[in-house]
């Protein structure tokens, strides 16, 4: 059995995460697929295959790095491989990038040293990147925010001064509808990445939040466009704009997008703590010698001194010295604990006062702090039992709300009511109803309170224990 960690970008809703789920599910040989739509990651478990890979390093794509290694299978054409669960999520719209891999093929002390450097070093390389990429991410989406915001605003002057008692310049009276015009234009090509996403998705069969925004904005800005040609032909049309609702909701839904960004963002605060907590050196004596080594070289059965101050490298146990350790970051233990020979020591702790000469024991993955690591990132990509019941919501929710703002249109334009009215209403309905809260409260919450914890000493196994832990009685 193997493990995998992949990136998602391009979700816009929690319909997303399960299209991509329910696609990877009809795969034979993957056992079980979660997307957790609040850190746009996807946890993934197939049926092992004798895989090798090679590297093919930063790639752009659509202006967003990805680093891609996939694994071919040396088997059957039909075999699961990185590459190929890559291509059925980017078939899907969405795209797809690898982040960790476990295998048993493969093991930390058996790769050469330059090996071990290279890929430490491509590893900090692509946290770099991604920390990169999500700064930019940040500034597009407030920029983009921002942008609209001004050029909404004097449609509201226009449209709304007026009742608002406010002056009403001559140019406003003379060419209101060609300003509207122009201004809501200027918007909508500032959010234009909504209105292609929203399109693509609803030609592939698959809607999501972006078509109900697409269809409810488009339908508002061709009818008052098609409005504004009669009257400038000449034609005699008393029918009100909708310039001002087609801009507004674009300037909201930006709004919102960027402040989604930032609760995802906070949502993986914890775990990179947990892994800001190793060092990134170690201290071996080897031959008689104090040698400086990256972490990554350290193997079981070295010699590592550690003096007053530093963090202790990996995990072992004492031949020789006296100390106190500060272990609170691990244990959650707030006196500093007394190490002596024949102790075991963990490694991210600090040694407080002497100098410790110990052996290491466990190294790389399986060291308590990689332990914790895993055990967090397991709990997070977890899925509480009332999730399952939002995401099964959220996979028919798109398409249910399409229906009842067409059955409306239809029901008002029946009981013969104007096309204007008629459309306001369908407007209306696409755009109150938004599945965004259904996908991201519950998992942002497990995220969350399994970080919270972990950074407390306390270790969650999963979302369903969380929930579960609500009928404890302490």
């Amino acid at each position: 059995m193997e493990k995998i960690i992949l990136n998602i970008s391009g979700m816009h809703c929690a319909s997303c995460a399960v299209t991509i789920e329910n696609a990877l599910k009809k795969e034979e040989g993957i056992k079980s697929a979660n997307v957790n739509f609040a850190s746009e990651k996807l946890y993934l478990e197939f049926d092992s295959v004798e895989t090798h890979g090679e590297p093919l390093g930063p790639e752009s794509f659509d202006g967003e790095l990805r680093t891609v290694e996939p694994l071919v299978a040396e088997g059957p054409a039909e075999s699961i491989s990185i590459a190929r669960i890559q291509k059925i999520i980017e078939k899907l719209g969405y795209k797809a990038t690898e982040e960790t891999a476990e295998s048993s093929f493969a093991d930390s002390a058996s790769v050469a040293t330059s090996a071990k450097e290279a890929a430490t070093k491509d590893k900090e390389e692509m946290h770099d990147h991604h920390k990169e990429a999500k700064a930019q991410e940040f500034k597009k989406l407030k920029r983009r925010f921002v942008f609209a915001l001004i050029f909404s605003l004097p449609i509201i002057y226009v449209v709304m001064g007026e009742m608002a008692g406010l002056p009403m310049p001559t140019i406003f009276e003379n060419y209101g509808t060609i300003i509207q015009f122009v201004l809501a234009t200027a918007v909508i090509v500032s959010c234009f990445n909504i209105w292609i996403s929203g399109f693509k998705k609803l030609l592939r069969l698959s809607p999501n939040m972006d078509t109900l925004i697409f269809i409810g904005t488009a339908v508002a800005y061709f009818y008052s466009l098609t409005i504004s040609v009669l009257v400038f032909l000449g034609a005699k049309v008393e029918a009100n704009l909708y310039y001002e609702s087609a801009a507004l909701i674009l300037v909201f839904i930006s709004l919102g997008k960027y402040l989604e960004a930032i609760t995802k963002g906070k949502t993986s605060e914890a775990i990179k703590k947990l892994i800001g907590l190793q060092p990134k050196e170690a201290l071996i004596i080897k031959d008689g010698q104090e040698i400086k080594i990256l972490i990554s070289e350290v193997k079981v059965g070295d010699i590592i001194l550690v003096k007053p101050g530093e963090k202790i490298p990996v995990d072992g146990i004492v031949i020789d010295g006296y100390s106190g350790v500060d272990e609170k970051a691990i244990t959650g233990e707030s006196i500093p604990v007394e190490k002596k020979k024949g102790d075991e020591v963990i490694g991210a702790t600090i040694n407080k006062t002497g100098v410790l000469k110990f052996k290491a024991t466990r190294v790389g993955k399986d060291t308590m702090l990689a332990q914790i690591i895993k055990i967090v990132e397991e709990a997070m990509g977890s899925k509480a039992p009332i999730q399952l019941l939002a995401d099964k919501v959220s996979f028919y929710f798109v398409p249910t709300v399409m229906g009842i703002a067409i059955l409306t249109f239809a029901i008002w334009l029946l009981f013969g009511q104007p096309l204007a009215f008629a459309l306001t209403v369908f407007v209306a309905v696409l755009i109150i109803a938004c599945p965004c809260a259904l996908g991201l409260a519950t998992p942002t919450a497990v995220m969350m309170g399994t970080g919270l914890a972990a950074k407390n000493g306390i270790l969650i196994k999963s979302g369903k224990a969380l929930e579960i832990a609500r009928d404890v009685n302490i």
